[in-house]
């Protein structure tokens, strides 16, 4: 290899590995990663490039005590290679309008250089009809749509960051219902979106027991040096969807649910069922019985109350008394 073929595919590799404002890096920590790719090269010379490069890429650079920091501004245009094609472009323009009512601003922000690339590229294509088909699609989420809570971008990629790098964090947090911030030792299990809320999964101090906290109810944090105690039995998948953490469950074994739905409302239930082994019987000819094992959740009672006098519990006992009680206090509110 030539010495100029050298220099850029050394320079290349160093563009990759600078990131976007606000995360930064230092000289010394891009000569390690770039001794590490086979480039042994000294501090001058990275510094060297670094300047030649920003006079032709959208980086930057300050200056914090005795480190000096580089990093792609902000608003940085994709530099892609190779191009983004036509497809990819229009893939991206379809995830925005999806995640735009799902994620918080600060999490769209991060991929708004994608964003603005794909519609440059589409804008290009003058003469496709690929640039038509944004408007022949479109999404719609089920249920009330709510405004994303507001995240500091600072404490999210501070959290994602010891996330990834598997170290605890001490942050300051709100707890839901108080007023003032509290300090925790946090160990980051992992991060879930959900109805525009983004939860940290983690544990506390030398705590087992899992915890779910709101992103937008830290105040600030910061990453410790220590390696963070990640539980080996601990799947995020099987705590989401087989124990249903995150739907507020009642109890810790599954029931057995019956109901009494009227036909026509229950329709959908043939197609996208409850559960494995629901059964569904009629019962006259404008009723059908709905049998499923499920895990007994507020949100499940939610989703029940919601078809209002569609819908009647038969089983369990327990979760029927319960709607009982709650149609007679509605009862007296609306008397």
């Amino acid at each position: 290899m030539s010495k100029s073929e050298d220099t850029l595919y050394r320079q290349w590799v160093m563009l990759t590995k600078i990131p976007r404002y606000p995360r930064k890096t230092t000289v010394a920590t891009l000569k390690d990663i770039l001794t590490g790719e086979g480039y042994f090269i000294d501090t001058r010379t990275v510094q060297r490039d670094l300047n030649k490069l920003s006079v032709s890429f959208p980086l930057s650079n300050e200056t914090e005590g005795r480190k000096n920091y580089w990093f792609w501004i902000e608003d940085a245009t994709i530099q892609d290679l190779p191009g983004m094609d036509p497809v990819t472009a229009l893939a991206f323009d379809m995830a925005k309008s999806y995640l735009e009512p799902l994620l918080p601003k600060t999490t769209l922000n991060l991929l708004q250089p994608y964003f603005t690339r794909a519609k440059e590229v589409l804008n290009d294509e003058t003469k496709s009809s690929l640039r038509k088909w944004p408007e022949k699609v479109k999404t719609i989420e089920r249920g009330q749509k709510l405004q994303a809570a507001s995240i500091d971008s600072g404490v999210q990629q501070t959290i994602y960051q010891a996330l990834l790098e598997e170290k605890t964090l001490q942050a300051s947090y709100t707890p839901r219902g108080q007023d003032n911030p509290k300090d925790y030792l946090i160990h980051p299990l992992g991060i879930v979106h959900r109805m525009g809320v983004v939860y940290l999964i983690c544990t506390l101090w030398q705590y087992d027991d899992i915890k779910q906290l709101a992103l937008h109810r830290f105040k600030a944090a910061t990453i410790e040096d220590e390696a963070a105690n990640i539980r080996s039995d601990f799947s995020l998948t099987e705590y989401i969807e087989s124990d249903q953490k995150l739907a507020y469950p009642i109890g810790s074994k599954n029931i057995n649910l019956k109901l009494l739905f009227d036909k026509t409302v229950a329709e959908h239930l043939a197609e996208t069922p409850l559960s494995e082994n629901q059964t569904i019987s009629p019962q006259g000819d404008t009723k059908v019985v709905v049998t499923a094992t499920v895990t007994d959740t507020l949100e499940l009672q939610w989703w029940l109350q919601a078809f209002g006098d569609n819908v009647e519990v038969i089983e369990p006992i327990q979760m029927r008394e319960k709607f009982k009680e709650t149609i007679k206090r509605l009862a007296l509110i609306y008397r």
